[in-house]
C-alpha cells in the first residue's frame, strides 16, 4: 500500500519544489500541511499534490500567489472563467510588448552590423521605408536631451542642409511614432545617402556638420533634412566614450551631379 503521509521533504522532492517554498505557502495560507504533529513535523497527503499542480499551473500563466489563492477557492465557474479571461488579456498585452521589444532588438542589431560593415566616414546608399515621426520645434543645441528615458528606443535630431553658421543651424528633435495619428512629420520612403560618424556628447553638432560636408562632397543630389540618430549608445559601450551616429539625406535621384 502506498504511503499516504508525506513529509515536507518528500513532497518537495516529488513535486520538484524547494522546502522553503512549501513553508512560504503555509505562511500565506495558500497550501497548509494536512498534518502538523506535536513535535512540529509537517506532513502532506497525496491529494495535495494535485493542489500543488494547480498552483504551479496558474503560476505558469502569470497569476500572482494572491490571485492563485483567490482562484483556488472560487466555486462559481463564471467567476473563474472571467478571471482566466482577464489573465489572458494581460498575457496578450505582454506578448505584444515582447514582440515590439524583439523588433527593436532586431533593428538595433541590423544597424550595428551595418555600421560595422560600412565603417565610419564612408558614404553609402540605402533604401528606407517611410517612418512617422513627432518633431519638436527648433531648439538651441544645449536644450536638446535625447535618450531612452525621454524618447524611447527610436529618436534623433533633424538638421537643415543649408550652409548656416554652426550657432544658427536649425536643429529639431524627433522620435519615432507607431502611426500617423501620433505624428506630425513623415520621413519619406525611398533611397537615402548615408554616413556613420563617431562623436562625443559635447560636440555632436560640430561632428554632424563635418559628416554633412562629406556627404555634400560625395557628388549625390539630395533634398530635405538631414536625419541624425544615435544607433545604439543605450545598448553598447564604445571606446573613449564615443557614440556612433547615422546621418541620412534623401536622394533626389541615383545619379551623381
Amino acid at each position: 500500500m502506498k504511503k499516504q503521509k508525506l513529509s515536507s521533504g518528500e513532497i518537495a522532492r516529488i513535486c520538484n519544489l524547494n522546502k522553503k517554498t512549501l513553508f512560504y505557502y503555509d505562511q500565506i495560507n495558500l497550501l497548509k500541511p494536512a498534518i502538523v504533529e506535536a513535535n512540529g513535523y509537517r506532513y502532506y497527503t497525496l491529494d495535495q499534490i494535485d493542489q500543488l499542480s494547480k498552483i504551479k499551473a496558474l503560476q505558469s500563466v502569470g497569476f500572482s500567489l494572491a490571485e492563485i489563492k483567490q482562484q483556488l477557492y472560487v466555486n462559481d465557474i463564471s467567476e473563474g472563467i472571467a478571471t482566466l479571461n482577464r489573465q489572458k488579456q494581460i498575457i496578450e498585452e505582454k506578448a505584444n510588448e515582447l514582440v515590439a521589444v524583439k523588433n527593436t532588438m532586431d533593428l538595433k542589431i541590423l544597424e550595428l552590423e551595418h555600421y560595422d560593415q560600412i565603417g565610419i566616414n564612408q558614404v553609402y546608399i540605402k533604401d528606407f521605408n517611410e517612418e512617422w515621426l513627432y518633431v519638436d520645434n527648433p531648439s538651441p543645441q544645449e536644450e536638446i536631451i535625447s535618450n531612452y528615458l525621454f524618447d524611447g528606443y527610436h529618436f534623433g535630431i533633424m538638421l537643415g542642409i543649408k550652409d548656416y553658421p554652426d550657432e544658427k543651424i536649425e536643429i529639431m528633435k524627433y522620435k519615432h511614432m507607431d502611426n500617423a495619428k501620433k505624428a506630425n512629420f513623415k520621413k519619406e520612403k525611398g533611397r537615402y545617402v548615408g554616413i556613420y560618424f563617431n562623436s562625443g556628447e559635447d560636440h555632436i553638432i560640430a561632428d554632424a556638420l563635418k559628416a554633412m560636408t562629406r556627404i555634400q562632397q560625395s557628388g549625390y543630389s539630395m533634398e530635405g533634412q538631414a536625419f541624425v540618430k544615435d544607433i545604439a549608445s543605450d545598448f553598447v559601450n564604445f571606446e573613449h566614450g564615443n557614440i556612433p551616429f547615422q546621418m541620412t539625406l534623401k536622394l533626389t535621384d541615383c545619379k551623381v551631379k
